[in-house]
Formats: C-alpha cells, structure tokens, sequence
C-alpha cells in the first residue's frame, strides 16, 4: 500500500526577505560608493529611506552635468549649501552652464582644498573667464579646462602639487601667461593641449625669446601638444613620451637634449606657405641626434596635393646615437613615395643597429603602381629588420 506524502513536502518553498546587505555597511564605505555617481543620482538616494538620507551630504566627489534644471546653478548652490562643509571636497566636475556663476562654487571648493578639478563651459559662454584663483591652489593635483578663458594670472602663480594639466580650446590673455602657468607648475607628470589660442598677440618669436631656454618641466613624463598654437618644445626637455602636431620646422626642438624620451610621434600638418617644411627630414635628424634614447618613432604627415615640402635629401655626417643602440620601431604614414621620403627611410633602415620593425602606410591618394614601385624601391634597401608596407 502506497504511504501518504508528507504534507510539508507538498507546500511551495517560502523564501525569507532579502537581508539588505549593501544599508548595513558603514556610513564611510555608503559615502564612497556614491562618490562614483553624478551628483544628482547620489542626492536622489536620499529618497531610499531615513538610512540614506543624510550620506550624500558626505560625499567627497562632486559631479555636475547642467543640462537639466535639476542640475543647473540653483541645484548646484543647494548642494553646496546642504552638504557638510566641515569635509573637504576631493573632487569637483562642472560641465557645461555659466562660467560667472560658476567661479562662486569653483572658489568654494578651492577653500575646501579641492584635488581635482574638471571644468568644461558651453560653447554659447567660451569667452566667459575661469577665476584666477586656481593658478594658486595649493591642494590641486589635476586639473582639466575646456572651452573657457585665462586672464588676469596672479604675480604669485604656483600650483606646486598639480601632476596633471589638460587644457582644451583654452583662449589665454598672452602668450607668455601658457608660459608662466607651465613653468608654475614644478611637479607636472602628464600635460595635454588641444587648440589654445590667444587673445592679445604679439610677436610669440620674442615671446619664446624672453624665457630662459635652461627652464623646462623636470618630472614630465607624458606630453600631448595638439594645437596650431607653438609651445616652445625645450619646456619638454626632460619628458618621456612626446606626441606633437607641428605646423612649421621649429627650431627650439634642438636647443637641448631630451635625455629621457623613449617614444616620439610627430604629427606634421599642411600649411599654406608651402617653404615652410623645406628641409623637414634634414630636421628630423636633428630630432634623432638630440634624443638618444629613443626606441619608438612615429612620423604622421597630413599633406596636401600641389605643395612643394621638402628638399632632397643629404646624408649626414655622423649617424645619430639612438640608431646605433636604442630605436627599435619607426612608422611613417601617408608617405607619398617622394624621394626624400624613400631616402630617410633607407638611412634609417640601414644605419638601426637593434631596429626590429619599419612600418610604411602610403597615403590613399597615390596610386597602386606608385605603390608597387614605393615598395620595390624599399625592398631593394638593405637592412636587417622587418618591413611592413601597406598596400
């Protein structure tokens, strides 16, 4: 005879309530997680329950986007009223909105030793001026501006802890105030420049002339120089990894050594006077004699069609010391196949001593049997490294 079931087993599984794991943790790691958010997400929280209530008013981080009225400069001005001021702010991002009002809480957070500092206007207020007084900040250790103006720097500039500076589609006063604010900054790592411009120009030749060429940014490591506007490249003597856009032979490259440069991309871009990249590889030369360490080299030629660059190549008289011992990779694009082309890149693949690859990208509007003859001409070159072309 068959036994009965047990009623238990035939009753559906009743799972107990979901602990709630993440309230239980202290208010100082609940502060650090919402620091990861926006800072409209991390006041919503605020709404969870009475635990989550005040720990916004803790956080560290500050993140504004203004493009709500949730978040514009009301919004923000409640939270900076609303939060505890006896904590520092660590951090601080405003984009977009009204730089004028926005210099009020930018100054807030300098008194509250801000960190970081990651400031981006709407292009309808691009004119519109940053304060001064982070040029002085004692705190600030990076530090990013986009699409605003500089004017009116303090005699006492110093920003003696900044490690990273990015600065895009900054318009300065002068020329000598991108200068200043550089040098100003002692222990600077990491630099980036994208369009700078300015608004009150002179002669920059004598500008560049008035700065002592021994000064440099002794702890650089990485510079990223994207701009029509030149920055005097003897400023970056001591860097380690340099990617630069040029629009004319500059001779401040070789005022120095870059004793420490190990990986190099120049970028050089058209200009309508068409003498200015007479001698460009002759140039280049120089570049490789005055950076003996350099293992990677990377060369990007934006040319135009019907623009005469360079002269005929001349092999110089000693080989430079990074060919000998240090320069393991070089890659040249949009090469056209001119002569003086061709003619550098022999002499750098016959004169590398340890180099492993050679890359050509030819540019899209030469033809395939331009191509063809570009790469046989490469081929017949001796050499002891790798050839990649691109056909």
């Amino acid at each position: 005879m068959a036994t009965a079931m047990s009623s238990s087993s035939s009753l559906p599984h009743r799972s107990t309530p979901t602990e709630d794991m993440i309230s239980s943790l202290p208010d100082s790691i609940l502060s650090h997680i919402l620091s990861f958010l926006p800072t409209k997400h991390s006041v919503a929280t605020s709404l969870l329950s009475k635990r989550w209530n005040p720990l916004w008013r803790s956080v560290l981080n500050l993140d504004f986007e203004q493009n709500s009225s949730t978040t514009g400069e009301d919004g923000i001005a409640r939270v900076m009223l609303l939060r505890d001021n006896s904590l520092p702010i660590r951090s601080l991002r405003l984009q977009g909105g009204n730089l004028k009002s926005i210099n009020t809480f930018i100054d807030a957070a300098i008194q509250r030793k801000v960190e970081t500092l990651n400031l981006g206007m709407s292009y309808e207020y691009a004119s519109q001026y940053i304060t001064s007084n982070i040029f002085t900040c004692k705190t600030l250790t990076v530090l990013k501006l986009n699409n605003m103006c500089v004017s009116n720097l303090p005699l006492q500039l110093h920003v003696p802890l900044l490690k990273i500076m990015y600065l895009v589609e900054v318009a300065f006063e002068r020329y000598e105030d991108i200068i200043n604010l550089l040098l100003a900054c002692p222990i600077l790592e990491d630099l980036v420049t994208v369009q700078l411009s300015v608004l009150h120009w002179r002669n920059f030749i004598h500008d560049i002339y008035t700065f002592s060429l021994e000064k440099c940014l002794p702890n650089l490591v990485k510079a990223d120089i994207s701009q029509n506007l030149t920055i005097p490249l003897f400023l970056l003597s001591q860097t380690h990894i340099l990617r630069v856009n040029l629009t004319r032979v500059t001779p401040f490259y070789i005022e120095h050594n870059f004793h420490n440069l190990t990986q190099m991309e120049l970028v050089f871009f058209p200009c309508h006077q068409g003498n200015i990249w007479k001698g460009k590889w002759s140039w280049m030369l120089k570049v490789l004699h005055h950076s003996p360490k350099l293992q990677h080299l990377t060369i990007n030629q934006e040319t135009r069609d019907g623009v005469i660059y360079e002269t005929d190549w001349e092999d110089p008289e000693f080989v430079p010391q990074c060919l000998s011992s240090r320069l393991r990779t070089c890659m040249i694009r949009d090469c056209k196949g001119r002569k003086s082309e061709l003619q550098f890149a022999e002499y750098i693949m016959q004169n590398s001593k340890i180099l492993g690859t050679m890359t050509i990208y030819s540019a899209y509007s030469i033809d395939l049997s331009a191509k063809h003859l570009m790469l046989q001409k490469l081929c017949a070159c001796p050499r002891s490294c790798k050839l990649i072309f691109d056909v």
